[in-house]
């Protein structure tokens, strides 16, 4: 082999690796903050994070949240994960309501045995509805609790 064509194969080979690496590190890993499932409602858009069991549980989260955009597709970061052993979701629905619910700056937080939701004003009557949807959505035995925002 003459060596152009080895500088020219390492060159193609260090590109791609760089581009993995950029991938790879664009993409905060699911349970960066010690949450199983994330929500946040920021600037003109949604950021969904974390881990769901299934794809029907995902796509009905990613149409909540364009719903509660206006149809912008595009302002949704999807960073769910289908993983089967994830903490499940007992009414996909009820999550999707509280997803067209919110307002800028919310955030829900999903543990193994509680949920939380940062809201303006835990007392208002968007943020009762809130936590109602809440409880629907992971059912009785998860403990949910709203917070203000700091």
């Amino acid at each position: 082999m003459n060596r152009p064509r080895v500088v020219a194969l390492l060159m193609v080979f260090l590109a791609v690796a760089g581009l993995a690496w950029a991938f790879a590190a664009a993409r905060p890993a699911p349970a960066a903050v010690g949450s199983q499932l994330e929500i946040r409602w920021h600037g003109n858009g949604i950021i969904l994070q974390g881990a769901v069991r299934d794809a029907a549980t995902q796509h009905v989260l990613v149409e909540g949240a364009t719903a509660r955009l206006g149809g912008e597709a595009d302002q949704v970061v999807d960073w769910l994960d289908i993983v089967p052993a994830a903490l499940p979701v007992a009414n996909a629905e009820a999550l999707a309501g509280l997803i067209r619910l919110g307002q800028e700056g919310w955030h829900l937080q999903r543990h193994a045995a509680d949920a939380s939701l940062a809201v303006q004003s835990p007392g208002d009557e968007r943020s009762v509805q809130a936590r109602e949807l809440l409880q629907r959505a992971f059912g009785p035995d998860v403990a949910v609790r709203l917070v203000s925002l700091p």
